[in-house]
Parts: C-alpha cells; sequence; structure tokens
C-alpha cells in the first residue's frame, strides 16, 4: 500500500527557514532550511536557499531555530470512541451510525493538529473508520493518514463482540477477514485474549487458538495487510505469535522466553501504557466503570514488567495508546512515548517507535523519516524531543503531505482526567 494515501497534497512550494531537522536516527542537522514541494520533501540543505519568486505561491517559514521532526503515529487508536470520558463504551453504544461518524470526523482534525500524522485503527462498528478514511484520502475532511481494520474479530462472545465480528474455527476465521478487506479494511484486528472493556471475562483470557489466528493471518498477508493481536496474558502473546502476527497489542505479562520469540519472529509490541495508567490512576469520581478499574490494576505491574524487559532485550516498538479508551484521546502520544523513557527507553527510540517504526508496520512508504523524496509529514516544535519526547505535546505547526494546519497542545492524562471530574459535577 501506497503512503501516496492520506489527502492531497501542497501544491506550492513551503521553506522552512533556519531549523534544527530531527528524527528517529538522531539530529540530522542543526541549522538547515527545508524545502517541500507538492508534499514531499525535496531538499535538506545547510545553505540558506533563495526566497522563491514573488507570484508563484510558495511560502516561507522564519522558524529562527526551531525543531523540525517527523509527526507521530499512532498505531492503535479506537476513532469512534469519545477519549475525553470515562465511559466511551456506553456512549458509542447509545449512538446511530451517522452521529458517531460526525464526531469522529471532529475528532480526526483534533488529533492532525496535535501532530499525530498518521494512526491505525483497530476496531470500529458500521465502517465509519474506512468511511472516514475515504474522506480523508479524498481532501473533503482534514485528518491524519488512517490505516483501517474495520470491525476487530472475535470469537463468539469474545472480547469486543458488542462491535466486532464474531467468528469460530479456523475457516470461520478466513472468512471474517476476507469481510473485512472486501469491506474496505487495510489491517486486521484480532482478539487473542479476553479484555478489560468487555464485561463479563477474564482480561487475559485465552479466547482464537493458534490455529484460528493463523488463519487470520494467512489470509490478510496474501492481501498486504498487517494483522494485530489484543493480548493480555503471556499465554495469548505467545499464541498470537505463533500464529504469526505482525503486532501484539498491549502485551500485560508477555515474558522474556515470549518476547524472544517476538524478537524472532520479528514482531513488534504496541504498549499502550497511557491507557492503563489512565485507568489506574483515576479516582472512583472520574466515573470509569469500576469493572474495568477491577480488571486493569491488577495486569498494570505486568506490563511495566514486560515493557522493561522487551527495552532491554531490543523488541521493536511500535507507539500506540489506545486512543478512545476511558480519559485517553488519540492525538496524546507524547506521554505516551513519555512512559517509554521513563521505564528505559532511549529518546531517541522512543521517537523512532512512534515514526518510522509505526510507519514500516502501516506498510507505508516514504514515511516517517525526514528525507528528500519522502512525504512532508512533519512537525514544528519549540525544543528538541530527543532532549525531552515531551517537546511534542506542543506542536507549534503540523504539516501532513505538505499542507500545513496550525498545532494545538496535547492534553495531559491528568488535564483529561480533571475536565471529566468537572464535567459530572
Amino acid at each position: 500500500m501506497s503512503a501516496a494515501s492520506g489527502g492531497p497534497s501542497g501544491g506550492a512550494a513551503l521553506i522552512l527557514r533556519g531549523v534544527r531537522v530531527v528524527d528517529g536516527r538522531g539530529v540530522r542537522a542543526e541549522q538547515a532550511d527545508v524545502r517541500i514541494d507538492d508534499g514531499r520533501i525535496v531538499e535538506i540543505s545547510s545553505r540558506p536557499m533563495a526566497a522563491p519568486p514573488r507570484g508563484e505561491g510558495s511560502v516561507v517559514l522564519d522558524l529562527d531555530g526551531r525543531t523540525v521532526a517527523p509527526g507521530l503515529m499512532n498505531a492503535h487508536a479506537h476513532i469512534c470512541f469519545d477519549g475525553t470520558l470515562p465511559d466511551p463504551v456506553a456512549i458509542l453504544q447509545s449512538e446511530t451510525p451517522a452521529s458517531n461518524a460526525v464526531r469522529s470526523a471532529r475528532r480526526l482534525e483534533r488529533i492532525l493538529r496535535m501532530g499525530v500524522t498518521s494512526i491505525r485503527d483497530v476496531g470500529a462498528p458500521w465502517g465509519v473508520d474506512i468511511a472516514l478514511r475515504h474522506l480523508v484520502d479524498a481532501g473533503e475532511i482534514p485528518g491524519p493518514r488512517m490505516i483501517t481494520a474495520g470491525q476487530n474479530i472475535c470469537m463468539t462472545g469474545g472480547h469486543g463482540n458488542w462491535m466486532g465480528m464474531e467468528a469460530d474455527g479456523p475457516d470461520g476465521v478466513r472468512a471474517a477477514v476476507r469481510t473485512q478487506i472486501k469491506k474496505g479494511a487495510f489491517a486486521i484486528k484480532l482478539m487473542s485474549t479476553g479484555g478489560m472493556m468487555t464485561p463479563g471475562q477474564r482480561a487475559g483470557a485465552p479466547q482464537f487458538t493458534v490455529d484460528e489466528m493463523a488463519a487470520a493471518c494467512e489470509e490478510a498477508h496474501k492481501a498486504g495487510f498487517p494483522v494485530g493481536a489484543h493480548a493480555e496474558s503471556d499465554e495469548g502473546v505467545r499464541n498470537a505469535v505463533l500464529a504469526g502476527v505482525d503486532s501484539i497489542e498491549h502485551g500485560h505479562g508477555a515474558t522474556p522466553e515470549t518476547l524472544a520469540l517476538m524478537l524472532e519472529r520479528g514482531t513488534s509490541l504496541t504498549p499502550t501504557i497511557l491507557s492503563d495508567r489512565a485507568i489506574i490512576e483515576a479516582p472512583p469520581e472520574a466515573g470509569i466503570p469500576k469493572f474495568v478499574v477491577d480488571k486493569c490494576v491488577p495486569l498494570g505491574d505486568a506490563l511495566i514488567e514486560t515493557l522493561r524487559h522487551a527495552f532491554r532485550m531490543g523488541v521493536t516498538i511500535t507507539a500506540g495508546n489506545d486512543g478512545g479508551a476511558p480519559l485517553v484521546e488519540v492525538g496524546q502520544m507524547a506521554e505516551e512515548i513519555s512512559w517509554y523513557v521513563g521505564l528505559g527507553l532511549p529518546a531517541v527510540k522512543a521517537v523512532e517507535s512512534a515514526t518510522i517504526n509505526t510507519a514500516r508496520l502501516f506498510r507505508l512508504e516514504e514515511v516517517g523519516y525526514l528525507e528528500p523524496g519522502w512525504h512532508a509529514d512533519l512537525v514544528v516544535l519549540a525544543e528538541n524531543p530527543l532532549d525531552d519526547v515531551l517537546a511534542y505535546r506542543r506542536p507549534e505547526t503540523v504539516i501532513k503531505a505538505g499542507v500545513v494546519y496550525p498545532g494545538l497542545e496535547q492534553p495531559t492524562m491528568v488535564e483529561v482526567r480533571q475536565a471529566a471530574i468537572a464535567a459530572r459535577r
């Protein structure tokens, strides 16, 4: 799949003057001019670029030592959920497809202005995510590049059955994958275990078998699409890796032995630690359903332990925050990767996890680095994120495919929680 999807490119040339250029490889230039034309970076030069002739319609932004970095990506998002709320599932279940689509479209613009220029949506009802992707690609609404999974696929009664597609047995799961691809999915999401947001089941309990998930992987890979598996126990992670998935979503409790298998198979880990912390640290008055909190709290330390091992061992990290979960917005990616740094991942690797690693998982081409010939998906920051990844919280300007948008500060987990508590009073 080409990275050309994601909306029309800016036609006029754009010159970013006097910037530091950084990406997941480190500092590329301490002082440079960057020229963007037709949605792509065409030149990064330490020599000042001449201003374009008048009447050409080009724009020069004098940025005076600011940092230009790749836009962040979110490998685990749910655009159908309002992550500013403590119980987004209840709201979704009260909506119609039309009302959800309108509200989700508004969220897409907000996500983009927060500096998140690509997302993988890993589960939405009614084909809302796929319809929105088409509108973004056509330039009818602003939003990040979207890799869409359509409905998540689960066993009968499995995690997420209230919005997903239920299937049983290898042939049934194979047919479900084919159905999602027919509807326009560019990725597949499987449920290897039970989860926190589905009542009446144990988070981490094995659900799909290895054979069922292997059939799904075979079918998706034939079409060239990646497969992610929700897994919240070591057994669930191992089953999914043995089946051939491309990414493990969450990964609670994965042991060093299972992580070594992930390394061997080239399976990435999408940690979503911000959603865990948002649930665990919220007081009761925030309004998160008690059954969700009761299931999340025992798993919180297990994820932290898994991440410490994964970072030490060099497992590929594809950053995602489970945006749309209680009190987590899809656009809150700076705080997600700051948790990685706090648990031992170097800042440059944290940036890599939310840019080039994720682009490769998405099968996006020429996105994720700042390189001549690559797509101009980037942010302008006052500070260097390689010194402090939280610099990504405050994008001054966001550029996607060469089109310029005003930046919007990402709220912190605490700020989202405080707003939710105030709204309930």
